[in-house]
């Protein structure tokens, strides 16, 4: 009787024959693919580089064309200042010319025009001259305070001590007012030179101090001038002391 180890076992010889089949087609599909992918890879490069290198062409004779603008420019600009400066100086001395021609001209003319100038302006003057309004003289101040309501008699008194000054502004004051006699004879009789200069506004004692340092012929003037203004006894005294004194020691 058959049993089942005789039955050659078959059913799966077919399959494994055809797997082996089928994973050397695919092995095939994919290696074509690699290269296929491969191949696509390489163009894409190839073209990349390609536009890179064609583009860094561009920019570099787009730098150049740059870099010639800029120097034709600043040529440019060179020579358009050089010309500017050049007119410049051609104008400056244009005007320099006419400048100095012009004054050269203008005097001729100012020495011409001097006499009319003066012909005409002279009639012009001598008919201005009578409208000029002229000044109000001025009233002279009083010398004395209240010098308006004293009488002769008054002002008389009050004459002697007055200083020479004051004497001469009232010699004036009076003539130019009333004119009074008796006043302006008795300014007349003290008006005289001072014994020593601004003695008239020394105090009792200064004046005895300078007739003791003084010489005999100080002394004397001292002593006639006294009687004749403020005629103050101390300071008669004292210059008659010294007066006769230095006399009798001579």
């Amino acid at each position: 009787m058959a049993t089942a180890f005789d039955t050659p076992v078959l059913p799966f010889a077919d399959p494994f024959a055809a797997l082996e089949t089928q994973i050397e087609a695919s092995t095939r599909a994919i290696n074509a693919s690699a290269e296929l992918y491969t191949h696509v890879l390489n163009m894409q490069a190839a073209a990349s580089r390609a536009f890179l290198e064609a583009y860094s062409g561009l920019g570099a004779q787009a730098a150049q064309a740059v870099q010639i603008g800029s120097q034709r420019s600043a040529e440019t600009t060179e020579h358009a200042a050089e010309t500017t400066e050049r007119a410049a100086e051609t104008a400056a001395r244009t005007t320099r010319t006419a400048a100095r021609a012009t004054r050269r001209a203008a005097k001729p003319a100012a020495r011409a025009a001097a006499p009319t100038a003066r012909a005409a302006a002279a009639p012009t003057a001598r008919a201005a001259a009578p409208t000029a309004p002229t000044a109000a003289p001025t009233a002279p101040t009083a010398p004395i305070s209240g010098y308006d309501d004293l009488t002769a008699e008054q002002i008389v008194a009050k004459l002697p001590e007055q200083p020479q000054t004051v004497l001469a502004r009232i010699a004036t004051y009076e003539q130019a007012k009333d004119k009074r006699a008796p006043v302006l004879e008795r300014i007349a009789a003290l008006t005289g030179p001072e014994p020593a200069p601004g003695y008239d506004a020394l105090t009792d004692d200064e004046a005895q101090k300078l007739v003791t340092n003084g010489s005999a012929t100080l002394a004397a003037a001292v002593r006639d001038y006294e009687r004749r203004h403020k005629d103050r006894a101390s300071v008669i005294e004292t210059a008659v002391r010294h007066a006769d004194g230095d006399t009798d020691a001579s």
